[in-house]
């Protein structure tokens, strides 16, 4: 007869345990802290390229939640004409980075997405899968090309090419509350591919170690 209380007890024991296992928000808070330090220790001169801060939108703060997030457009001093904007956005909750990504927002801003291709890019030592999108701006006087290079940082898991490692980050409590990254370069899409991969080369290259951190946390 004491045979169903102590079975009771033992269940309500392990859910305890597991329950005190669970990530909860507090917990990722120093990870949270390291990397909002090294994104705002974003260097204005990259591999001789010179940036300046673009103001960011009220909505896409209110959209995204970030806990940090640069807007900022690099110029190379060889070439003036030459540009391109690194945008980075690092969410508490990886849940608040679903669905904001190239496909969705471009669009929402009149754009039309015409190739969408997986890329790996080199960058310094280090091998960055993304996906490059091409979005076409035709305001009826005059038509523009913006060629879009895409990854997001999912702590714990690393570098994923779209949106499926993010929902995937969501969906794991253990995970959620690492949040996660997205990083884009932005730049004419007039430009040749050699050298737009040569602009991401030099503007990402320059940020392994931050990308490095941004990949720690979460790991169990």
């Amino acid at each position: 007869m004491i045979l169903s209380p102590l079975i009771c007890l033992a269940i309500l024991a392990g859910m305890w345990t597991e329950a005190r296992a669970r990530v909860q928000p507090a917990d990722a808070d120093p990870y949270h802290r390291r990397a909002k330090e090294v994104i705002s220790g974003l260097p204005y001169q990259l591999n001789g390229w010179i940036g300046r801060d673009n103001e960011i939108p009220e909505a896409a703060v209110k959209l995204l939640r970030p806990n940090y997030m640069v807007s900022r457009t690099y110029v190379d001093p060889l070439n003036i004409s030459r540009s391109a904007t690194l945008l980075i956005v690092q969410c508490k909750d990886s849940r608040d980075m679903l669905g904001h990504f190239p496909p969705v927002c471009y669009p929402a801003h009149g754009m039309t997405m015409v190739s969408e291709a997986q890329r790996d890019w080199a960058a310094g030592d280090a091998t960055i899968p993304g996906t490059e999108y091409v979005f076409l701006h035709d305001d009826g006087v005059t038509k523009s090309r913006t060629a879009v290079y895409n990854f997001m940082v999912v702590p714990g898991l690393g570098i994923v090419r779209d949106m499926k490692g993010i929902a995937h980050a969501a969906e794991d409590y253990q995970r959620r509350y690492f949040g996660a990254a997205q990083f884009q370069v932005t730049m004419n899409a007039d430009m040749p591919q050699y050298d737009r991969d040569r602009v991401f080369a030099a503007l990402v290259g320059g940020n392994l170690k931050m990308i490095e951190t941004l990949k720690s946390g979460g790991n169990r």
